[in-house]
């Protein structure tokens, strides 16, 4: 028997034979055979065997265009109006088999991504998972396969509730089980995912924020902030950031382990939609910041009115020595403005850190400053404030504004909606530059819809959260700490140098993620190896900021990186980054789906007023950056209809509801073939995510159509052959290798 033989050596290493899997098409034609065996110590030995057209050998036949058959296709054929169970292993699949039922398997628990479903089209299948994670793993790839194929319905037996062993599966439950019990199996059914509107595909559910990636009372103030304005959290941490930074940059330079010292200036850019509270989570962040300067700048405006009064008396040869007294102007961070101004303002001897925060970021990215012209100008500009080379601005005339600044410090905080990003991505400039890779990224869910409010909400005050208070007490204290400048008007600041732990976690992260740039095997190659190449530099920036912050919140000695500093920095730059390449990911979209998406959003932000339009009123009232190119407006909303978003009638178009995929109910079956009725709980199976889009199916048959088949199978016995039979096997490959001619089934 070719079995034996092939398995002979196995037995000499005293594995026992256990059972011969024939793997068939559904007219029952065999294709190839799984041989199982197992030793003494618990190890498998499991090998697959096919008959080549000259001898039976080692190995699967090569795998149809459409994928591996299922185990049990013929009893799959034979009983078209049964219910299917989907099990983990042929070992599985036979003890259900040998009971009259339907069963299949794609094989082990990393099979499913290999195999063709298409066989259970229309079919009602019973998942049956192992109890452990290589089950749970088998269920999440089976879903989305079984859902693209076009199965009737899925359920799923609740392992969880079955006191199964770890590991435990069918055959170990039918050990302490009679077969009648299989009707009354806990079950879990999926409800069928919507078909409507195609999803633009490459998008991708937001990095998940990670934990206490923040120091001290900035993670409790981020915390209270998101919660008070009902934002989300990464948005109130990235304004919290923001905040500190600003006033961080103008007391320590950051220390880098190969470099030196650097700024600890930070660029920052939040993504969100309109309406989701950008600007009410910075105003909170910023609030002593912000009191300070308003305080400062009255008390600046009445010492200039006064100076120039006195000037407007004196006479003529006085006036311009009474000016010079004039006093600088205290702001420091700006919200209206252009980079042009910043500039003039640094040289003209404003205070030597300034920041800009805009919540407009599209206007940053799209606007006058960024546009072909003026591009080159203002990228090298930012890039020496970021990097600390000063600012240097040559026109003509006296009054121009002319000169040069160095030591200065810059901060720029942007945030602004998703789709402003996608353009600035794809544009070389922005990534060959330097300037995006720059930025420490968040680009969160919106809350939108979920943000009610009770009456215990409305006691709840910003003032009297003692997190708030805290984090504004150590603000302030940080931002009335004095400036030490140099002989030019410069910041003359010592470095927050790094312990021996901060550096060796740096290293750590550094060569992670220089890895991760290899070409053809790194995820942060192409257009994002700027990005990983400036983490580096950016884990120590914030790294420092945490360090300046702790030097003040708990009053140390010392201003030094400590581990936990450069481990935060390491979570919060690592997090940054998994969202560039998230964004990256999603703008592989072409521009005519960017606009479609972005015309999406713009309809469901006001579904009463959308749900029913004509193209003069996309045209005249509608999103705005299509209003004026009607090519492009109408290629998007062509997109839109080929997605099943809008349909159109031929005057009007129809908005489609936003429906949400599948979700899974709990259900105790009355039968294994009838589903049961609604009951319990939703198990931990129930948890797995189906958010992620199907994977391909395979859409050819695995061989030609087989004969009609009118009679059912004979029940199979123990495992498909009697262990007396093995022997025979084993004693058959003995005799083959005295060299006698060759046994076969």
């Amino acid at each position: 028997m070719a079995a034996g033989r092939l398995s002979a050596q196995a037995k000499a290493e005293g594995y026992r034979a256990e059972a011969l899997h024939v793997y068939t098409d559904a007219s029952g034609t065999p294709l190839y055979w799984r041989i199982r065996a197992k030793h003494d110590n618990g190890d498998k030995w499991i090998r697959p065997m096919h008959y080549d057209g000259s001898q039976y050998r080692i190995g699967e036949p090569p795998a149809p265009a459409g994928g591996k058959p299922l185990y049990g296709l013929h009893s799959l054929a034979l009983q078209p109006d049964d219910a299917v169970y989907l099990v983990e292993g042929e070992k599985a699949a036979d003890a259900l088999l040998r009971l009259g039922h339907v069963a299949v398997t794609s094989g082990a628990a990393d099979s499913a991504n290999v195999a063709d479903w298409t066989p259970l089209a229309g079919r009602s299948v019973t998942i049956w998972p192992d109890n452990d994670e290589a089950g749970t793993k088998y269920l999440s790839d089976c879903l989305p396969l079984l859902w693209a194929t076009g199965v009737a319905a899925i359920s799923i037996v609740d392992v969880s509730t079955l006191s199964l062993p770890s590991k435990g599966d069918v055959v170990d439950w039918l050990t302490v089980h009679k077969p009648a019990e299989l009707a009354d199996l806990p079950l879990i059914e999926m409800e069928t995912p919507d078909t409507g509107p195609e999803p633009f595909e490459r998008d991708s559910e937001p990095t998940p924020w990670p934990a206490d990636c923040l120091p001290g009372a900035m993670q409790q103030a981020a915390q209270a902030i998101a919660e008070h304005v009902q934002a989300p959290e990464p948005l109130a941490a990235m304004a919290v950031l923001a905040a500190v930074a600003h006033v961080a940059q103008r007391i320590a330079n950051a220390d880098h382990p190969k470099m030196g010292a650097m700024p600890s200036s930070l660029f920052v850019l939040s993504l969100a939609n309109s309406g989701d509270r950008k600007s009410a989570t910075f105003s909170l962040a910023t609030r002593p910041i912000d009191k300070a300067e308003v305080e400062q700048r009255q008390h600046h405006r009445s010492q200039t009115e006064a100076i120039e009064r006195e000037a407007a008396t004196a006479k003529p040869q006085e006036r311009e020595s009474i000016l010079q007294d004039k006093p600088r102007d205290p702001r420091t961070i700006y919200s209206e403005a252009t980079l042009e101004k910043v500039v003039r303002d640094f040289v003209k001897g404003s205070r030597p850190a300034l920041s800009w925060s805009s919540d407009e970021a599209g206007q940053f990215f799209g606007g006058h400053t960024m546009k072909s012209d003026t591009m080159m100008a203002a990228l090298g500009t930012l890039t020496r404030l970021f990097d600390g080379k000063g600012v240097e601005r040559d026109r003509v005339g006296a009054e121009s504004g002319s000169g040069f600044r160095p030591n200065v410090r810059f901060g720029l905080f942007l945030s602004g909606q998703p789709s402003v990003i996608a353009s600035s991505l794809a544009n070389p400039m922005l990534r060959g530059q330097g300037l995006l890779p720059r930025f420490i990224l968040s680009c969160p869910a919106s809350m939108a819809g979920e943000r009610f409010l009770d009456e215990s909400a409305l006691e709840q005050r910003t003032d009297r959260d003692q997190r708030l208070i805290h984090y504004w007490a150590t603000l302030g204290r940080m931002n009335q700490y004095p400036e030490s400048l140099d002989q030019y008007g410069g910041l003359d600041l010592p470095s927050a140098t790094l312990t021996p732990d901060a550096t060796a976690l740096w290293l750590n992260f550094y060569n992670a993620t220089e890895a991760r740039q290899a070409p053809l095997v790194g995820d942060l190659t192409g257009s994002l190896q700027a990005f990983g190449g400036r983490a580096g530099e950016l884990a120590v920036r914030v790294a420092t900021v945490f360090a300046v912050w702790r030097h003040f919140e708990r009053l140390d000695d010392d201003l030094q990186v400590l581990g936990e500093d450069m481990a935060r920095a390491c979570r919060l730059v690592g997090y940054s980054l998994a969202e560039w390449l998230r964004l990256s990911e999603t703008t592989q979209l072409s521009a005519t789906e960017r606009d479609a998406r972005d015309l999406l959003a713009f309809l469901q932000r006001d579904t009463g007023k959308w749900a029913s339009f004509t193209k003069t009123a996309a045209a005249q009232k509608g999103y705005r950056p299509l209003r004026d190119d009607k090519d492009r407006r109408n290629a998007a909303l062509d997109e839109l209809v080929r997605r099943r978003w809008l349909s159109f009638d031929g005057s009007r178009f129809t908005l489609a509801k936003d429906q949400s995929q599948g979700v899974a109910k709990a259900k105790t079956a009355n039968s294994a073939n009838s589903w049961g009725v609604a009951g319990s709980e939703i198990s931990q199976i129930s948890q797995i995510s189906l958010s992620h889009p199907p994977k391909p199916s395979f859409s050819e048959p695995v061989l030609s159509s087989p004969p009609p088949v009118t009679t059912a199978p004979p029940a199979p016995e123990l495992d498909c052959q009697s262990l007396d039979d093995w022997n025979a096997a084993y004693e058959a490959a003995d005799h083959l290798l005295t060299g006698t001619d060759e046994v076969k089934f």
